[in-house]
């Protein structure tokens, strides 16, 4: 029976330690690719408000190579889970692997607390895109209504509006109505 338990144990070793090892090379990749991200978010946004636009391709282009990184982590994220659904442990998030590894083996400290940071980072990148998004709008918005002010040259005729509806009164104001 001891030999089984020791046959065992040789087996879950070197299976935590594989894993965990690519689990934290992953997160650590992951965390550079948020931190650069999160650089190049914010350098969008202030040449946005700059009106810096060869400045904005250049960093588009920094942009995209870091989306096309991610994908690539997605990929190996992918890879990871299923490498940990063939040794049994839970593939399910990286979250639950990385509690599952640190249950196995006590070297392995601080993976689900990277795990957690991970998931804050791209919650912030998530948050740096959005207000990204609201200051590209609100610039297209604001260059549209100056252009509807050039093109009516400022006297806005509405729409829908009925020949001398502004001089007609209400039920309320008016008795003939």
């Amino acid at each position: 029976m001891t030999s089984s338990i020791s046959a065992t144990a040789e087996l879950n070793a070197p299976r935590g330690l594989d894993l965990e090892n690519e689990t934290a090379v992953f997160l650590q990749e992951l965390s550079n690719v948020q931190a650069d991200l999160l650089n190049v978010l914010h350098r969008k946004r202030e040449q946005m408000v700059a009106n810096d636009i060869a400045g904005m391709q250049e960093t588009m282009n920094g942009e995209q190579a870091l989306l096309d990184r991610l994908e690539q982590l997605r990929d190996s994220r992918q890879a990871l889970l299923e490498n940990a659904k063939g040794k049994g442990l839970p593939a399910d998030s990286l979250q639950s692997l990385a509690k599952a590894l640190e249950n196995d083996n006590s070297q392995a400290d601080g993976l689900t607390q990277k795990t957690h940071t991970a998931r804050d980072a791209m919650r912030h990148i998530q948050n740096e895109t959005l207000a990204n998004f609201v200051l590209a709008q609100q610039t297209v918005l604001h260059l549209s209504q100056l252009l509807q002010i050039i093109a009516t040259g400022g006297k806005i005729k509405p729409t829908y509006e009925a020949e001398n509806a502004s001089n007609q009164g209400g039920t309320l104001m008016d008795q003939d109505a």
